[in-house]
C-alpha cells in the first residue's frame, strides 16, 4: 500500500512539473518570433552564462511606456518593436560573471514608467514608491534567472544608453543615441554595455 502510495504521489509529482515545464517553455516561446537562436531547454538555461536578445515593447496613448524582457525577466506591455540589444543571463545562485552587474527590472504603479538598473539605491528607492520588481524569474521549477549587464566596452559590446521622457513618464533605452534625442528625450547616461 506504502509503496502503491508513493508510486502515485511521484506520478503526480512528475506530471505537475511536465505541466508546469511545458506551459513555461510555451510562454516563453510565444515572445519571440523565432527561437532558433534561443534553445529554451533546462540544460542551457541552467548555463551560467548566457547572451540572448531582449525584446522591447511600446504602449502609447496616455500611458506612454517603454518595457522590455529577456526570458521572463522584464514586462512585456503593448506592441512588440523588435530586438534592439542583448544581455546576458545568469543562475540566481552564483554571482555575475565578473566585468558585469546584474540589472533589475522594476514597473512604475499603474503601469506609467518601467526602468533598468544596475543600481541598488535606485531600485530600493522605488520599490519603496510601490514599483514592482520583475529582477529575478524562476525557470522551469528549479532554475532561478536573473539578467546582467559589462560594465565595459569589449569585443562586440555597444552602450546602452537611458533618456527620460518627462511628458510622458517614460524611459527608453537604446544602443542608438540619436533615436532617444529624436524622440525628444532627456539623456541620462550610459548603464553598461550589451551586444547588438
Amino acid at each position: 500500500m506504502k509503496n502503491t502510495l508513493n508510486s502515485l504521489f511521484l506520478g503526480a509529482l512528475v506530471l505537475a512539473s511536465l505541466t508546469f515545464t511545458s506551459c513555461e517553455k510555451d510562454e516563453l516561446s510565444s515572445d519571440f518570433e523565432s527561437v532558433e537562436n534561443l534553445q529554451e531547454t533546462p540544460e542551457n538555461l541552467n548555463k551560467v552564462n548566457t547572451i540572448l536578445p531582449v525584446s522591447r515593447y511600446y504602449s502609447g496613448g496616455s500611458n506612454t511606456v517603454h518595457t522590455y524582457q529577456v526570458l521572463n525577466l522584464g514586462v512585456r506591455h503593448g506592441t512588440y518593436e523588435g530586438r534592439p540589444f542583448k544581455l546576458g543571463t545568469y543562475d540566481f545562485i552564483s554571482a555575475p560573471p565578473s566585468g558585469t552587474r546584474q540589472i533589475f527590472f522594476l514597473l512604475a504603479p499603474g503601469n506609467k514608467d518601467f526602468v533598468m538598473t544596475t543600481s541598488t539605491s535606485e531600485k530600493s528607492n522605488l520599490l519603496r514608491r510601490g514599483w514592482r520588481d520583475y529582477s529575478t524569474k524562476a525557470l522551469y521549477s528549479n532554475i532561478k534567472k536573473a539578467a546582467y549587464i559589462h560594465t565595459g566596452a569589449g569585443s562586440g559590446r555597444v552602450k546602452l544608453y537611458r533618456f527620460y521622457g518627462a511628458s510622458n513618464t517614460d524611459h527608453l533605452y537604446t544602443t542608438n543615441y540619436n533615436e532617444g534625442i529624436s524622440a525628444g528625450y532627456i539623456y541620462e547616461g550610459v548603464i553598461g554595455y550589451v551586444y547588438r
